[in-house]
């Protein structure tokens, strides 16, 4: 990270390292962090710096305006796929052989070559379709 670390960096990052499986909002972060005294403008100014160093995805769910943030500096974030369930937001990271499975598929029939690092898959988790 090339970016000074604060105390509210600090405490940010352990919160959000320790929820690698969530999509959050702002207030979601904020409301979690109440005890450690950060208010929600420095939330939002440090996702956004995290987001710049690639700590952070910020997504935007379906029928939704409000802007949703997921930790993806974790050693199972870096190779993966995400799956992001519309409904409840929760995030799954796509196994290892799932996620060479479909980008050869992708660029065997398409020519087009994915970037993993870039990419949430969005649909409906199993425990929302029941």
């Amino acid at each position: 990270m090339a970016r000074y670390l604060t105390r509210q960096r600090k405490q940010l990052l352990e919160y959000l390292s320790k929820h690698t499986d969530e999509q959050m909002t702002a207030r979601q972060i904020a409301d979690a962090l109440t005890a450690e005294s950060i208010s929600i403008s420095a939330v939002y100014r440090n996702l956004s710096a995290l987001e710049e160093e690639g700590i952070l995805k910020r997504s935007i769910r379906e029928n939704t305006r409000e802007v949703y943030y997921q930790y993806i500096a974790a050693e199972g974030c870096k190779d993966s796929l995400h799956l992001s369930c519309r409904v409840c937001g929760k995030s799954i990271h796509l196994g290892e052989k799932e996620t060479e499975q479909l980008l050869h598929s992708t660029l065997e029939s398409t020519g087009f070559q994915i970037d993993k690092t870039e990419t949430i898959l969005y649909g409906v988790c199993a425990d929302c379709r029941k």
